[in-house]
């Protein structure tokens, strides 16, 4: 690195430079910074320069650190004249992968200790496992996370007793919606993200969402130098992933070039079990006697095939004067999914089968210093065509589960009454815009707006011209997020006071052609606060008064196993967080972090799924959304971490929650509600994880490491319905749960190849979810992985 200082006559001194690996190309993204001078610090280009300004006269140490390579740092003295050439060059770190994991981590426990709830999981320690972004956010802190069944099914994801729709997700700080229904949480390999971030009931204003519960923000890898990372698994019921991340840049010419993709298959076909301990029975019809039923130990799944691909390419340039980054994107995604049940595993289904597919184009651009310096912006656009079919033309209304139809019906489909193919047109479109404005090293204004219309169009290709089953509707929605930053104590004690935005509109098309339009807005506001009481020691509060919009799937239904409600109204909630952590170190090899918190929610209009078999003649097909007058949330989270250099690592978690009706009489009556006080339905309220791993480089020659890694998942039983009305002796009670999972990884050539092998739910225990659907047994698979990153 070739560093010159030029004096700026009463400006001070301006210390700029190049920064190049041994192969002499400019090192891009490098953090270069005067040590103890908290404003003087900036990143270089795609051309590895950068620029330091209005630095005094003195001795400093200049330092450089880039992910990957060695830091360096040189004594300088800034006078007023030039400073002779001190050259640098990047020296690529010897044990890279382990250097890489710990500055990972001082940024997540950056983002930690900021004054909102918030985990952040770095996945660099998950990139060898045969898992995806679900499993991993199962581990975490407050999150609870329940499928309908093995991969790429249905899921509800809880986060401090708020659930479904009440959780926002995100990639990259873009709606995960803007990218098609085939995208999820639950077929995204670990291979393509780089971070994490789970926000708990308050969710900053960048995040422009109408979250009420928390938020969840997925950060993939792009933009690097050069990197690629293939991996492929194969695993029990017939599973099979691969996923491909590689990104390359032209330093010279600014050139990006970015592509992310993955593809999923598995026949689901793990066993049913007769439990009588959870009072579940596979009955099926005896094969000589058509009145009698007989009792099956077990089962295999039979109609559960998935199937899901995703391909995201982007290119464009970096370095430019009207731009830092111009970028260009498609996303293509591709769904199969075969329907074995309802929403409970009483309604077994043989031939119900979705397809979807959606074609993304997309735009981001970045540009610093916008117009005037410390002003940014970011631009992101998007418009997703999104295509799915429900497919019900069997004639038999019902299926057991030894694979046999039972009730013959030659026009009926198992979910309607009638034989359907239903098609679903989605049309989707978002424009978000984010500026901000450093006013000072202390102080910083952040506004976003984010606007977006959803309008889906359907019909029934077998009876196109019956306008019962069309369900043409549109929902728009924006949203603005504003913030105001501001550090005092050298950055001991930081606040942010927020406020949001909310607008939301809708318009039904009803069966006579006529419009039913319903608009409406709200105005939410928050702050976040954390304080440093020592080194390593601090404490932080947030609230937010928070809105959450009906989605369209809560107000129009689904096909399958949801049914419309349109008088849905939006629900709202006074969040409030508390917690203490700490993140402390000794002799620079034992390292302990550990955080605690309490919460409370308050909410109106509470959006809350109803247990199947409720909804008039829906039998165990259908459930329903619908608006609760008040639920109260109230809790407590602690984790613990201690890790001993790159040996081993320990981490130990438990959260408590407890969401009960709060609305003590029925509208307008003066009558006491049977479910006053009462635990939400399907809601699990005391659960933990342990996890541990043990590692050993260069046992095995130089370049290796061996690593173990288990961890185990523990639920305290509950019901499915509201507590009091649901325990051991009804057939709403889930027993505990304790799930072993373990896995072993080989290494050679410092990560370069990576091998696998992975067990979950070892132990084989009967474990359920989502409205006691059960989870797959036990699940062994080996993995392939191959990572090269030169940043």
């Amino acid at each position: 690195m070739f560093v010159a200082v030029a004096a700026s006559y009463g400006q001070g001194i301006t210390v700029s430079g190049t920064i190049k690996t041994k192969n002499n190309q400019g090192a891009e993204g490098a953090t270069i910074r005067i040590l103890n001078q908290d404003s003087k610090q900036t990143q270089s280009d795609a051309a590895g320069k950068y620029s330091i300004q209005a630095i005094a006269p003195g001795d400093y140490v200049l330092e450089t650190r880039l992910m990957g390579f060695k830091t360096q740092q040189r004594n300088i003295r800034v006078g007023t004249t030039p400073l002779t050439n001190i050259n640098f060059t990047l020296e690529e770190s010897d044990e890279n992968i382990e250097q890489v994991q710990v500055q990972g981590l001082s940024k997540a426990k950056e983002i930690q200790q900021s004054g909102f709830n918030v985990n952040v999981i770095e996945t660099k320690q998950y990139a060898n496992s045969n898992t995806d972004i679900n499993q991993i956010l199962n581990r975490s802190t407050g999150v609870k996370i329940r499928e309908q069944g093995g991969l790429g099914s249905s899921y509800s994801f809880s986060i401090n007793g708020m659930s479904g729709n009440h959780i926002k997700f995100f990639i990259d700080g873009v709606p995960i919606e803007a990218y098609g229904s085939g995208m999820s949480f639950n077929n995204i390999p670990v291979n393509i993200v780089e971070r994490i971030e789970v926000y708990k009931g308050v969710i900053p204003a960048h995040l422009t969402s109408d979250a009420l519960g928390g938020a969840v923000n997925i950060i993939t890898k792009r933009d690097r130098r050069k990197s690629i990372d293939v991996s492929y698994s194969y695993g029990s019921f017939n599973t099979h992933r691969a996923a491909l991340s590689g990104s390359f840049t032209d330093p010279k010419k600014g050139l990006h070039v970015n592509v992310n993709s993955f593809f999923n298959y598995s026949d689901n076909d793990y066993r049913m079990r007769t439990n009588p301990e959870a009072r579940v029975f596979l009955e099926v019809v005896n094969p000589d006697n058509p009145n009698k039923f007989d009792t099956l130990s077990s089962a295999k799944r039979f109609h559960d095939a998935y199937r899901s691909n995703m391909t995201q390419v982007e290119a464009g340039l970096s370095g430019k004067s009207w731009a830092d980054v111009f970028v260009l994107g498609l996303t293509y995604n591709n769904v199969y999914r075969e329907v074995q049940t309802g929403a409970t595993q009483q309604k077994v289904y043989g031939h119900v089968f979705e397809k979807s597919n959606s074609i993304v184009p997309s735009l981001r651009y970045r540009k610093e210093n916008l117009f005037t310096r410390g002003l940014s912006a970011t631009i992101f656009a998007n418009f997703a065509n999104d295509k799915s079919i429900v497919t019900d033309t069997s004639s038999y209304r019902v299926y057991r589960w030894d694979a046999r139809p039972d009730i013959y019906f030659p026009e009926a489909g198992e979910i309607n009454l009638t034989k359907s193919i239903q098609h679903y047109n989605g049309y989707n479109s978002l424009i978000q815009s984010t500026f901000n404005y450093e006013i000072n090293p202390v102080q910083t204004i952040n506004l976003t707006h984010s606007f977006s219309n959803n309008h889906r169009k359907s019909y029934n290709e077998i009876d196109p011209y019956n306008h019962s089953y069309r369900q043409n509707n549109t929902v728009s929605k924006n949203i603005v997020g504003l913030n105001y930053m501001h550090d005092f104590f050298d950055k001991k004690w930081r606040n942010q006071i927020f406020a949001k935005y909310y607008n939301f509109a809708g318009r039904v098309e009803n069966e006579d052609g006529s419009d039913t339009r319903q608009s409406k807005s709200y105005v939410g506001y928050g702050a976040a606060s954390s304080y440093f009481l020592s080194k390593g020691l601090g404490v932080k509060a947030s609230y937010e008064y928070a809105y959450r919009l009906p989605t369209l799937v809560e107000l129009f239904g689904n096909g399958v196993d949801v049914y419309p409600n349109v008088g849905l109204v939006p629900e709202s909630s006074h969040n409030y967080n508390l917690g203490v952590f700490y993140n402390g170190e000794i002799n620079d090899r034992h390292r302990i972090y550990a955080t605690a918190g309490i919460f409370y929610r308050d909410a109106d209009n509470y959006i809350h799924r109803t247990p199947p078999g409720v909804v008039s003649g829906s039998s165990e097909s259908f459930s329903q959304y619908y608006n609760y007058g008040g639920i109260k949330v109230e809790g407590a989270e602690m984790e613990m971490t201690y890790s001993y250099g790159d040996l081993l690592k320990f981490t130990i978690n438990g959260s408590y929650e407890s969401a009960v009706d709060r609305e003590q009489y029925v509208r307008g009556t003066n009558r006491v509600k049977v479910t006053y006080g009462n635990r939400l339905p399907d809601k699990p309220w005391l659960y933990g994880n342990t996890d541990f791993i043990i590692g050993k480089n260069d046992i095995l020659g130089e370049g290796t490491r061996i690593e173990f890694n288990w961890f185990m998942q523990y639920v305290n039983e509950y019901s499915t319905t509201w507590s009091k009305l649901g325990d051991r002796s009804t057939n709403y009670y889930i027993p505990t749960q304790l799930i072993q999972n373990a896995g072993i990884t080989y290494s050679i050539k410092h990560g370069l190849y990576n091998f696998t092998l992975e067990g979950r739910n070892l132990t084989d225990v009967i474990a359920y979810d989502n409205s006691k659907l059960q989870k797959p047994g036990r699940f062994i698979s080996m993995k392939f992985r191959y990572n090269l990153n030169i940043y």
